[in-house]
């Protein structure tokens, strides 16, 4: 690998684990840290040092259970990341996925087993709610504190609304929490394989953004979770429609933006062209959203790179 292949792949990890961080409802080190821990267990035991660094990663994840094991959050956190990792590490055993594929199934089958739990323990799924809309409004209360802070911020108005976004924010969230952790965990589950890569020794390539794509038969997932938003099945199925309408719709934001910056490589002719284009971008950034989403929507049936890159081929064979 180049010099500048690596150091493609470190800013796209280093993406990877923004996303984690500003996604995530819960601890994202424990996120990426547990799941490399199993992964350096699973798969480099032979290797001394790795499986050092795997046992003391989890022993400072869980060594303090005695004094919290009973805390909600402190189950929560540790939980859901041990449930993430172990299903990482079956999924990278059982199948040749790729990356993208493999965290995805490993999502799914943790997001399964809090179901199941849910269901044999009713009361489970309500004190993880109350759990969790109590650090989103704690999170949102401290960011409130800190803009209110600032120089300018005593105006009344401005605080009125900013109190008004803040609000309406965390009903958002509170709603849509588990999308965002799913999110945020397929984002650290590929900071982990990069990891485990880095501690082998090897600079594993994670694919260009431009490449991003996933399995056409998602769309149905978004399909449905619309349908349950606009039809009267009541105030659990909206949630759980809402909640597939938003990771999906993350999905499909990512794949449009992949498409942009994929046709954008193919036309620009300069670095500083494509600078330019990324700073009128940050600028004009709803009607990049609206474009990239219909964009990442449409390529479901009309698989836009691939048309474009045929209808290139066939141009230069002119």
């Amino acid at each position: 690998m180049s010099m500048s292949e690596r150091g493609w792949t470190l800013l796209r990890a280093g993406l990877l684990v923004a996303a984690a961080v500003l996604l995530s409802p819960i601890s994202p080190v424990l996120l990426i840290l547990v799941p490399v821990a199993l992964l350096l267990l699973a798969f480099r035991s032979a290797d001394w040092l790795s499986l050092a660094i795997g046992v003391a990663t989890l022993v400072l994840a869980f060594g303090d259970a005695g004094s919290h094991g009973g805390d909600m959050g402190w189950l929560v956190q540790r939980g859901w990341a041990l449930l993430l990792g172990g299903a990482f590490v079956g999924a990278t055993a059982a199948t040749r996925k790729g990356l993208f594929g493999r965290s995805l199934a490993a999502v799914a089958i943790a997001m399964l087993v809090v179901v199941a739990l849910g269901f044999a323990r009713p009361p489970l799924l309500q004190e993880l709610d109350w759990w969790m809309s109590t650090e989103i409004r704690h999170a949102a209360a401290a960011a409130q504190g800190l803009v209110g802070s600032l120089p300018g911020s005593g105006d009344t108005a401005v605080r009125a609304r900013y109190a008004d976004a803040v609000y309406r924010w965390v009903s958002f969230q509170s709603d849509v929490y588990p999308a965002f952790l799913a999110l945020a965990s397929l984002a650290a589950l590929g900071v982990a394989w990069f990891a485990l890569g880095r501690l082998s020794g090897v600079v594993r390539s994670l694919r260009p953004v431009r490449e991003f794509r996933f399995s056409d038969q998602l769309v149905w997932l978004l399909v449905g979770g619309l349908a349950l938003l606009v039809l009267p099945f009541g105030s659990t199925a909206f949630r759980i429609g809402e909640n597939a309408a938003t990771f999906m719709g993350a999905l499909y934001l990512v794949r449009g933006l992949a498409i942009i910056i994929w046709v954008s490589a193919a036309v620009l002719t300069s670095a500083w062209s494509g600078w330019l284009l990324a700073v009128a971008g940050l600028f004009l950034y709803p009607i990049v959203v609206g474009t990239a989403l219909v964009l990442g929507l449409t390529d479901t049936w009309l698989d836009l790179r691939g048309r474009l890159s045929r209808a290139r081929v066939e141009k230069g064979g002119e």
